[in-house]
């Protein structure tokens, strides 16, 4: 293999982009290739061969004595063969520019002798971009942090709002109980009494008006304490209710048996799932939903069935009847409180009944909606499928 020519070394030393300085163990400079004697021109120097590079970068003043001295440290280190290698990133600026440079220092031996070869290559491209990069990097950092702060206010001044709408509905409950409750005494009375004379005057004392007066008042004290009633059943909807394993087959037995089915009537279910479920509250819903489906029943036997398929964390239930029906663009109407679709002379009652459905069915954490179909509805409501046992502790 042929060897390269003496005079292509020193070409070659001179096309490199980068500075260099070929030191002796001493630190003074003994060569430089073209790129150095440019930027020492550039900055009001010379060429520097012969000139003690030690002296010169730990003479160094202002703000770039620091970087120089850890320059001259580095190739000490190096020409004494602590390090075989020393770099440092430095900023070297200029009035018009920024500039980034980063030194390296490496030795190699000739001729018996050590010489350090000291490397200054630009990375202002390369600084610039990664600066950029950490301006961009803490300006997203610091917008994180930002709406971090303000989601973590927004979030402690919606926990203080339904701190406070939670208080406002317990004293709401509250206030309806014990206004309910209070009610109960004189409408009460004022119906015992109506009952008194509509049968102890009736066709004898009073006229036909005076006796229709009276039926009048009589049935609007019996719905004046039916209203009572209903409002506080919903009062009574506890906020959290405590939750236990529940079997809804048995409870919707005990509701069919309490309610006054009419003959040819068929109540129904399927073998049900457990829930974690509140008893009483479940005990209510399933008597609302019975008693509709009685109360809005059509001319044929009545049909009645509880249905469930567990999706999961939830179980839904589907209560199904071949009543009268509600037509599917008022099917979400039913749900609000004193909302009716028939007279009350049809049907009674005072439009509460879906209202406390759908207040357990949420305190439980679930849904309920209604599908209309040909023949009746069918009442769809989702609540907590017990929780998984914890796997048996190993022997």
């Amino acid at each position: 293999m042929k060897t390269v020519p003496q005079r292509f070394a020193g070409a070659a030393f001179d096309a490199l982009s980068a500075i260099i300085a070929i030191l002796d163990d001493r630190g003074v400079i003994l060569a430089v290739n073209a790129a150095w004697r440019a930027f020492a021109r550039e900055n009001g120097g010379g060429d520097d061969v012969g000139v003690n590079y030690l002296s010169v970068c730990e003479a160094a003043l202002g703000a770039d004595r620091r970087d120089a001295q850890q320059i001259a440290g580095g190739i000490r280190a190096v020409l004494s063969g602590q390090e075989t290698l020393f770099e440092l990133e430095y900023p070297c600026h200029s009035p018009t520019e920024q500039r980034f440079f980063v030194a390296r220092v490496t030795a190699f031996e000739q001729d018996g002798a050590r010489f350090a070869l000291v490397a200054h290559e630009n990375i202002t491209r390369r600084k610039l971009a990664e600066l950029e990069a950490a301006r961009l990097n803490a300006q997203l950092e610091s917008r994180i942090q930002e709406r971090t702060q303000a989601l973590a206010a927004s979030q402690a001044k919606l926990e203080r709002q339904n701190a406070e709408l939670e208080d406002r509905n317990q004293a709401l409950a509250q206030f309806a109980y014990v206004a309910s409750h209070d009610l109960q005494e004189p409408l009460r009375t004022l119906g015992a009494y109506a009952d008194i004379l509509r049968h102890r005057y009736t066709g004898k004392v009073l006229d036909e008006r005076a006796d229709t007066y009276l039926q009048r008042i009589t049935e609007q004290a019996f719905r004046a304490r039916q209203l009572v009633r209903d409002i506080l059943t919903l009062s009574n909807v506890a906020t959290q209710p405590p939750l236990s394993p529940l079997n809804l087959g048995v409870v919707w037995d005990e509701v069919a048996r309490a309610l006054p089915c009419p003959d040819g009537a068929r109540v129904t279910r399927d073998d049900l799932p457990d829930v974690h479920a509140n008893a009483p509250q479940v005990r209510q819903l399933l008597a609302n939903l019975l008693g509709n489906a009685l109360k809005f029943r059509s001319p044929r036997p009545l049909r009645v069935h509880l249905s469930a398929q567990e999706q999961g964390a939830w179980v839904q239930f589907t209560v199904t009847d071949n009543g009268i029906g509600i037509p599917q663009k008022h099917a979400e109407q039913v749900f609000g409180m004193f909302q009716r679709l028939h007279s009350r002379a049809a049907a009674g009652g005072n439009g509460i009944g879906l209202a406390v459905c759908r207040r357990v069915v949420e305190r439980h954490g679930g849904h309920i909606w209604i599908e209309s179909r040909p023949e009746g509805v069918q009442v769809h409501f989702t609540l907590p499928a017990l929780p998984d046992a914890p796997a048996p502790a190993p022997d």
